[in-house]
């Protein structure tokens, strides 16, 4: 108790020594729930869109996702595999405690055993420490984005870790017991923890941080609302400053209210339903009279072709997401590194030919199968998974649709468990090297670590592993190509659109969307 008292005590300073004098209080929600404050225990996007104000990475990315100095005040390749870093001077967490080199390597080694940041700290072969502000970051093999992935792990106290039991990443899978990084953090970031419950968590305003606060949020709330009627309710009477998914079918309704506005911007996501198309035996699939399958029909590309026909995305994005969404042909978004505007082009919806393949593939009267889908994750997703099943049935595929808020849905998952999902994928910064990498790669050791649906394709990983070594821009385009044809052709999964980020809010909130939907609290101006 003495504890939770001195650390309330110390966010109140914080709270009112570094506000300036207009500052205001930023109420915000989403219709997912924060995991963890554990910074290497999830990559989900609500999670890290509140953790990544408290901590913070050697690069930074600033509203248009370019890189930025961080902790770090600037890099450089030193060799072919070497990156020198120089920290950034006199930085403190908020306990106090000054950055220092080895608060990066515990970083590193620490992401790098967690589940989900391997893909991004795996490549590092070990990191030296030159002096108090410098370090040389070693890969397995040349590194160009190593900077951009740099911007991704996230740097925590290493006293403050092990003081509290909090060397490893908190697994999110475990059950039982309390987990101290779950609900206290001590990070270098414009925001401080001030209190962390399961569905409100509050930041408290850092006066002692290194960089320019050029917003006035004094504190920011973040509270979960996981109905959508709710959520909007909450914008409109005043109780709520920020939706950041706001409904579809709410936009024209605050638009059109009093005192209100939406922002929007094109997510750096697709949305997709994946097939396990590696496992030998049927998980969740029957036939027509309930009888498990012998094997799994997924593994016979022209099955997986077959669904990519029965799926209309075109319509999906008309109907379901009310026009905005973009359709998506390959596994890479408009305006990102890597995208082949000439290979964008999906599967035509056709039934007869998808009825074909499934016939051709030994499957004349189709099966049935569980699609694992969040109710409360991705815009529309229930609507979306809905849409889908009515068509696959059109073509013999019945769909038993298990609906699952999205606490329930990650961990089996992360455990492989699913066969048949609907799920969001994109790259973490601005290079489409990061979806093919680290989600779409044969899962061994770093690579493919997102790749749910264990799909694997001996072609792909040979482009992708020339791809994450190659320096020169017109080699690049050539492995992107071949990897993204690759994956179209084998149907890695039925790609759907992209989705936009529309957010709801009162007329007197400055903000701009970011496309990787984070909210920058210290960008943020509320009159």
């Amino acid at each position: 108790m003495r504890e939770l008292i001195q650390a309330a005590a110390v966010a109140a300073m914080l709270v009112l020594g570094g506000a300036p004098a207009d500052a205001k209080p930023l109420r915000y929600t989403a219709s997912a729930p924060l995991l963890t404050m554990d910074p290497h225990a999830t990559n989900d996007f609500v999670t890290q869109m509140v953790v990544t104000q408290i901590y913070e990475a050697l690069v930074r990315l600033d509203i248009d996702l370019n890189l930025t100095p961080g902790l770090a005040l600037s890099w450089e390749p030193t060799g072919e595999r070497v990156w020198r870093f120089k920290l950034r001077p006199d930085v403190k967490f908020h306990d106090g405690s000054a950055l220092t080199p080895a608060d990066v390597v515990f970083s590193v080694e620490r992401a790098r055993a967690g589940r989900f940041w391997s893909v991004f700290a795996g490549p590092i072969e070990k990191i030296d420490v030159v002096d108090a502000t410098t370090l040389d970051v070693t890969t397995k093999a040349p590194d160009p984005l190593l900077p951009r992935k740099m911007s991704k792990i996230l740097i925590m106290n290493e006293a403050w870790s092990k003081k509290h039991g909090a060397e490893k990443a908190h697994d999110l899978a475990a059950t039982g017991g309390e987990f101290h990084a779950q609900r206290n953090a001590s990070g270098t970031g414009p925001y401080a923890l001030k209190e962390h419950g399961t569905t409100r968590t509050v930041l408290a305003r850092h006066a002692g941080w290194w960089g320019q606060n050029s917003g006035n949020v004094t504190e920011a709330v973040f509270t979960q609302i996981a109905a959508a009627p709710t959520r909007v309710a909450a914008l409109l009477s005043g109780e709520i400053d920020l939706v950041t998914d706001l409904p579809l079918q709410d936009i024209d309704r605050v638009r059109a209210a009093a005192g209100m506005k939406v922002l929007q911007a094109p997510q750096l996501m697709i949305v997709q339903f994946e097939m396990d198309g590696t496992r030998e035996d049927a998980n969740a699939m029957w036939d027509k009279q309930g009888n498990p399958l012998p094997k799994n029909p997924f593994k016979d590309v022209r099955v997986r072709r077959a669904v990519a026909h029965a799926i209309d995305a075109n319509l999906i994005v008309q109907r379901v997401m009310r026009g905005h969404a973009t359709p998506a042909g390959i596994a890479a978004i408009p305006g990102v590194n890597g995208y082949q505007k000439d290979l964008d082009v999906r599967w035509p919806f056709d039934q007869a030919r998808a009825k074909a393949l499934l016939a051709e593939a030994g499957y004349p009267q189709g099966f049935r199968v569980q699609l694992n889908c969040p109710s409360d994750r991705y815009v529309n997703s229930e609507a979306i998974c809905r849409a889908a099943a009515a068509q696959l049935a059109q073509v013999g595929i019945d769909v038993q649709l298990n609906l699952q808020p999205w606490a329930a849905f990650v961990p089996p998952l992360t455990r492989i468990e699913s066969s048949f999902h609907f799920i969001g994928s994109g790259p973490t910064g601005q290079d489409t090297q990061d979806t093919l990498h680290g989600t779409m790669m044969t899962r061994q050791g770093e690579n493919g670590f997102f790749n749910w649906a264990r799909w694997t394709n001996p072609g792909f990983d040979a482009a992708v592993s020339r791809l994450v070594r190659e320096f020169d821009p017109a080699k690049r385009n050539e492995f992107y190509r071949e990897a993204l044809m690759i994956a179209r052709d084998e149907v890695h999964a039925v790609y759907l659109h992209s989705q936009m980020i529309t957010w709801g809010a009162r007329a007197g909130i400055d903000a701009r969307v970011r496309q990787d939907a984070q909210v920058m609290l210290d960008l943020v101006k509320i009159d």
